[in-house]
Order: structure tokens, then C-alpha cells, then sequence
């Protein structure tokens, strides 16, 4: 599979990753993603993209309190 941003070849990938939905920070951890060498961008496969969804929508999910870097301003 190709990256729909760069068109680079995708790898496929297990580890950590973001996911913000509806302005809630998740993190998931031993997840199966593809990611792009070149740009960075990471794609999950449809069923773990369901998974997850579920698993949110049902609170299925620990949480945790982590320390999170901070920056404010406009930079030019």
C-alpha cells in the first residue's frame, strides 16, 4: 500500500500510537498500523480501526495520567 500523501511504500508496523477523537486524547499501545518511511503518516487497517472504536465507545480502556510537554505561542 501506498501513503496517500507522499505516495511512498507503506510499513507495516507494531507499537504506540495517537488517536484524538472528539477532542479526547487516546493512546494505543501494540497496535498494528502501516506507517510511511518519508512523511511520518500512519494508517490503520479497517478492523482495528473498529476495534478501537468499540473499544472506546464501550469505555473499554484504562487511563492513566502522563506529563505531557507543553507549547504556547505563535511561531514565525
Amino acid at each position: 500500500m501506498k501513503c496517500a500523501a507522499c505516495h511512498t511504500e507503506l510499513v507495516k508496523k507494531k507499537g504506540e500510537i495517537d488517536l484524538r477523537i472528539n477532542g479526547k486524547l487516546y493512546i494505543g499501545r501494540n497496535i498494528s498500523y502501516e506507517e510511511c518511511p518519508s512523511c511520518g503518516e500512519k494508517v490503520l487497517s479497517p478492523e482495528v480501526s473498529q476495534n478501537l472504536y468499540e473499544k472506546i465507545k464501550h469505555g473499554e480502556f484504562a487511563e492513566e495520567t502522563l506529563r505531557i510537554p507543553i507549547l504556547e505561542g505563535t511561531y514565525v
